[in-house]
């Protein structure tokens, strides 16, 4: 879905739920579902006979990225979003959230509102603060895109950056948070506007506030995932470990 159709959705970003940011609330617990860990195509390639896409490891299933917070709030909706629904049995959501407008991340928008046509959506931008269900939404600039403006997410403790050619305007934000989730679609070389896992993690690992480090959106690396899960460890510490399609968090 282009950008110009995705301005004509409504969105329900009510200006009562802005707050200041310095109440961030990190004590609420939630949960958050990966229900989509691949990036821009799905994990097995169509006609690839690559180890990664033979694998019979469950965890190597990989759809299009997004997260489920709370059974309630979704974050990105690509055109996987029915199927990851069904499987972790949603029949109703309250509310969409938009990193940004490429069709792994909203090309499944069309479906979420024949699926649910009162869902809030919700396309925040840099400095947008929001309370919902007790839980806190932050959004920061994120580089990725020359085009489209992506921005990451300050979930109450956890920063979820799924795309980013440069983490240097979420340092900041990254120095608050126990956990992140970020960008894993490239491995030893960064391209089309994503860092490599190798580059990300020589960044982040001297962040000792960080507890666990989650790459999300994870590309066709041709490893498999107990391959790719073992080489973030070693390269950078326990805490660092790749998330799959159906992983749970509680926060």
């Amino acid at each position: 879905m282009c950008h110009l159709c995705l301005k004509k959705i409504p969105c329900f970003f009510k200006k009562e739920t802005i707050i200041e940011r310095k109440n961030m609330n990190r004590m609420h617990t939630m949960q958050l579902k990966f229900i989509g860990t691949s990036s821009g195509e799905p994990i097995p390639r169509q006609d690839c006979r690559c180890k990664q896409c033979k694998s019979a490891d469950r965890k190597d299933k990989r759809l299009r990225p997004s997260i489920l917070i709370d059974k309630k709030i979704l974050v990105d909706a690509g055109p996987d979003i029915l199927k990851q629904l069904r499987r972790s049995q949603i029949v109703k959501l309250n509310t969409l959230i938009i990193t940004h407008e490429h069709d792994d991340h909203v090309g499944g928008l069309k479906y979420i509102l024949k699926f649910n046509p009162n869902i809030r959506i919700i396309r925040m931008k840099p400095g947008q603060h929001f309370k919902l269900f007790g839980i806190d939404f932050f959004a920061f600039k994120v580089e990725h895109s020359r085009v489209l403006t992506t921005i990451g997410l300050e979930i109450n403790d956890v920063a979820y950056i799924p795309d980013s050619s440069s983490l240097l305007q979420a340092l900041k934000y990254l120095r608050e948070v126990k956990i992140a989730i970020l960008d894993g679609s490239s491995l030893g070389r960064s391209f089309g506007g994503h860092m490599s896992i190798n580059e990300i993690i020589t960044f982040v690992k001297p962040l000792s506030n960080l507890k666990a480090i989650y790459f999300t959106h994870n590309g066709h690396t041709r490893k498999t995932h107990k391959e790719l899960n073992s080489f973030v460890k070693q390269m950078g510490d326990k805490r660092f470990q790749l998330a799959y399609d159906g992983l749970e968090l509680k926060v």
